[in-house]
């Protein structure tokens, strides 16, 4: 019996790995990660004012046909309001994407003296204070510009004019106006 010899080698030692930032690594995947969620969220808004625009067309259709319906100027409020709603919701959602990248870039730009992190931190602050008020004065405006197109709406489908209902809708419409203004200047002031 012949007998083997056994040669024992040692493992090949695996090659080092590279290198690897986690806070960059990290920083990417979760800025990818929001800008997929907002992208399925801006979809799904479409299809909703799709799916709105495809049902007033059909009610319009409906009351048409109907003998003494009133005039359809309510079913096309309710559909400019909602494309103006998904408006200021897709607005919403490119702030909150705009926001999250500014946020990972402050992750990815660390830095170890207290001084420049403050920094960064207050100018991040400060540009996500005047987003937000950005967005907020966005959401006023398109308030007003509905609350606007009601009581023009309101005045032609009733005929109001020269009576004392218009003169009501006019008044209602400069307090709206005044209080979109008085936001926006508090708004203002608290940027300063």
């Amino acid at each position: 019996m012949g007998t083997t010899q056994r040669v024992h080698r040692d493992p090949a030692m695996p090659e080092p790995p590279e290198k690897i930032d986690f806070g960059e690594s990290w920083a990417r995947l979760f800025t990818s990660g929001v800008e997929r969620i907002a992208e399925v969220q801006k979809k799904t808004i479409d299809i909703a004012v799709q799916h709105n625009t495809e049902l007033v067309d059909l009610w319009k259709k409906a009351v048409q046909k109907l003998p003494g319906a009133p005039g359809l100027f309510f079913l096309e409020l309710e559909n400019s309001g909602i494309e103006r709603f998904a408006g200021v919701h897709r607005a919403t959602i490119d702030l909150f994407v705009e926001q999250s990248r500014a946020f990972a870039e402050m992750l990815k730009e660390r830095t170890t003296a207290a001084a420049k992190v403050n920094e960064e931190a207050d100018s991040f602050a400060k540009k996500s204070v005047e987003r937000v008020i950005a967005m907020q004065k966005k959401a006023l405006d398109q308030s007003a510009a509905q609350a606007k197109e009601v009581l023009e709406a309101s005045n032609k489908q009733f005929g109001v004019k020269g009576s004392p209902v218009e003169a009501a809708a006019d008044s209602i419409q400069r307090g709206v106006d005044a209080i979109v203004d008085a936001q926006k200047e508090l708004l203002d002031m608290a940027v300063r």
